[in-house]
């Protein structure tokens, strides 16, 4: 663990930089700038408790290779992440994904505590530990975490590391230790925050939702050709929508009807990538149950970045 403190801004760049990741810091009133940084190594995961105490803006540069995972304990962040806006705040968990291009806008009372975790740490646990092949990259949705208990959860974990660290540095300095915390948020992020291989987690016997989500979930799956709404769900589950909303919300973070999207786009995205390549995009999404062919060419590009035309015309290739 290491304490940090400076004022000095081509020195902060550098220290966050190595840590987390290269950047540009755009500081609004420099003389009232006052960096505290605590860091820490967990196996090969960093973790920054960060606050600035001035106005800045950050353009990350390069998060090729890793995901960061912010968790706010006191203010509010504004991150901008492929042109969308979303808010670091204690009630939710915010996850910044390799390739995309992210902009973060901190006041000077915001205090996060920020980890950086490599991509191939959350590959080899899908591999090694649940069997899944990875055939695309892994990439987390954020904006369904709020109100959950992985958010506290998470930063209890963080701030239970922090102390041990504090009380016990030998015994945590331990690698074999250091990597089963680090392989401990690995496997709470894939399980409980939403990301590309969510439903094949799920059917690998990793879900704790209650019956009536794995049941409605089961309904979605099998009903992949056909239209589906939340009442029709609920009734065929035996459960009141809202007790089916509640649920979603609470062990999948979000909430039916964006879970039959998701499953959807899934299911179109796997078959445009290894279906016949003589194929039509509209012929692909019709058995896959999408008729608003719009609607869903945006939905799929704002998950995978690109056309769902542009897919296959890449398998084609």
């Amino acid at each position: 663990m290491r304490d940090f403190r400076s004022k000095d801004k081509d020195e902060i760049i550098d220290f966050v930089g190595k840590r987390l990741a290269p950047h540009d810091l755009d500081i609004s009133n420099p003389g009232a700038m006052n960096v505290r940084l605590r860091c820490m190594n967990v196996a090969e995961t960093q973790l920054v408790d960060i606050q600035y105490g001035s106005e800045v803006v950050i353009d990350p540069i390069d998060l090729d290779s890793h995901f960061l995972i912010h968790a706010a304990i006191q203010g509010h962040t504004s991150v901008w992440s492929e042109g969308v806006h979303g808010i670091i705040q204690p009630d939710n968990l915010y996850i910044t994904c390799p390739g995309h291009t992210t902009r973060i806008h901190m006041t000077e009372e915001s205090r996060n505590l920020t980890v950086r975790i490599a991509a191939s740490a959350f590959e080899d646990y899908l591999t090694k530990c649940l069997h899944i092949p990875v055939n695309r990259p892994v990439l987390f949705h954020p904006g369904n975490q709020k109100g959950r208990e992985l958010p506290q959860v998470w930063r209890n974990l963080l701030q239970h590391l922090i102390l041990q660290m504090e009380l016990a540095p030998g015994l945590m300095s331990v690698r074999h230790t250091q990597r089963q915390y680090a392989m401990l948020m690995v496997e709470m992020l894939l399980n409980h925050y939403c990301n590309t291989y969510s439903d094949q987690i799920a059917l690998h016997g990793n879900d704790v939702a209650p019956w009536h989500v794995r049941r409605a979930r089961e309904i979605i799956h099998d009903s992949i050709e056909e239209t589906i709404s939340v009442a029709d769900l609920a009734i065929q589950v035996g459960v009141s929508v809202r007790s089916l909303q509640t649920g979603f919300r609470q062990f999948l973070g979000q909430t039916p009807i964006e879970y039959v999207r998701r499953h959807r786009l899934e299911k179109l995205h796997a078959t445009l990538a290894t279906g016949n390549p003589k194929g039509s995009v509209t012929e692909m999404m019709l058995d896959c149950g999408i008729v608003n062919f719009g609607r869903y060419a945006q939905y799929y590009r704002q998950q995978y970045g690109c056309s769902p035309s542009e897919t296959l015309r890449n398998h084609r290739v």
